[in-house]
């Protein structure tokens, strides 16, 4: 029987296996910019059979682009990434309470399935292992926890992310867009060389939201253990993973396009009032 961490694991080589094969680079490495075939224009006829477009490009990526052209096109580029951004959101908010609210029982139950791992310290012919596995997801039965209901959702926004992500990176109206007069082609390394404080801003920004949305859901956590007296050791503690992708994060947005960072903010913003929401209007109620 295969552990929740185990699931985790199969489901993200999967995953990055159908990528890999749905997908193609298209920066070029000399310029660091998207390789002109590879933009999506609006009015462009729908790529079917067109050289490089894979299959994720042609059903998931152009259509994502041609949404963020359109909605440019009537509102400009950094409110089409902020409009399109909430929408996407939006579609998936669902899902991501599901996927919250499972994660949060299994936290608080971790407790309990750490005492269960305790009992069979040692023991590792199979029938302990078997056993062991049989208790651990009888206590998930018993507190109604599907040990894939944190992980259907990743089936559904880890391509929507990838997606959205190139979608950016393609799209026409975005690329070429700017903000109070600023192209988006610059970068974060550039507004640091040359004074720039709207990019610097917008980088800044970037990373303080990226920085929250990624510690705020740890944080209500343990708070909440705190305010339950469950101080006891709950497993490995993520923040050393946390600040190890914040820092990649905050790495290579410096060289991306302004645009990216605007995107990238935004998105880190609605993750953390997705937060914020669901923690209120779901978890403090459990």
């Amino acid at each position: 029987m295969f552990s929740n961490k185990k699931y985790k694991k199969l489901l993200i080589i999967g995953l990055l296996l159908v990528f890999l094969v749905g997908c193609k680079s298209v920066i070029d490495p000399e310029t660091r910019q998207v390789m002109d075939q590879y933009i999506i224009r609006l009015g462009d006829p729908f790529p079917w059979g067109k050289e490089g477009y894979g299959w994720f490009a042609i059903f998931i990526i152009w259509p994502i682009a041609q949404l963020f052209n359109f909605v440019a096109s009537k509102t400009g580029a950094f409110w089409s990434l902020i409009i399109v951004t909430i929408l996407i959101d939006a579609v998936k908010l669902r899902s991501t309470i599901n996927s919250t609210i499972q994660q949060q029982k299994m936290q608080a139950l971790q407790p309990d399935v750490n005492r269960i791992k305790e009992k069979y310290r040692g023991r590792d012919d199979r029938q302990s292992q078997m056993q062991e596995a049989t208790e651990i997801q009888k206590l998930y039965e018993k507190h109604e926890i599907n040990m894939m209901g944190s992980l259907i959702p990743m089936l559904i926004q880890l391509p929507l992310l990838i997606a959205v992500f190139q979608a950016v990176q393609r799209a026409d109206l975005i690329i070429h867009g700017s903000f109070m007069g600023h192209d988006f082609l610059g970068t974060p390394k550039e507004g640091f060389q040359t004074g720039n404080m709207v990019y610097i801003t917008i980088y800044i920004f970037m990373v303080i939201f990226q920085a929250l949305s990624m510690f705020l859901p740890q944080y209500l956590q343990n708070r909440k253990n705190k305010h339950k007296n469950q101080g006891r050791q709950q497993g490995p503690n993520p923040q050393g993973m946390m600040i190890f992708s914040l820092g990649m994060i905050t790495l290579l947005a410096f060289t991306w396009n302004i645009g990216m960072s605007v995107y990238w903010g935004i998105t880190a913003l609605t993750r953390l009032l997705q937060t914020l929401y669901i923690n209120h209007k779901f978890v403090d109620k459990k």
